[in-house]
């Protein structure tokens, strides 16, 4: 098995995260992570920096799938959302990147008690089984 270039991987996360900011679906407090290719039990986020701001190899931390912890225990401090991500890559084996966003849009259904219901005819997939509820 030939080993990922992470050279690579890492200047497509940070493109995409400039990406993401700039159309605006990320803003300060928004994150992207991707699985380390080389060894799944892995995953590489930017360290507690606003997308638009992470610009080298050295604003990645590596951390640990099973409890978010950096590999590198001298690692610069990262975000507290990365127990978000973690727990997404432990509970989804296949999927390979997260994007995690604070959407103006839909933070409002998070405490209101309203239910997100489809809205379009390509939203069907929201059906019952997904209907969003408070905690």
């Amino acid at each position: 098995m030939v080993a990922a270039n992470l050279t690579e991987l890492f200047s497509t996360l940070i493109t995409g995260l400039h990406i993401l900011h700039y159309n605006g679906v990320l803003d300060a407090y928004g994150h992207m992570s991707v699985r380390n290719p080389n060894n799944a039990s892995n995953f590489f986020m930017s360290r507690d920096l606003a997308p638009a701001l992470v610009a080298n190899t050295s604003d990645i931390v590596e951390y640990q799938v099973i409890n978010a912890a950096p590999l590198d225990p001298h690692a610069p401090d990262g975000f507290i959302e990365r127990y978000i991500h973690n727990e997404l890559f432990k509970r989804f084996p296949g999927i390979n990147a997260v994007v995690h966003s604070h959407s103006s849009d839909v933070i409002p259904y998070t405490f209101s008690g309203v239910p997100l219901r489809a809205s379009i005819h390509m939203a069907g997939f929201l059906g019952e089984l997904y209907t969003l509820r408070p905690y």
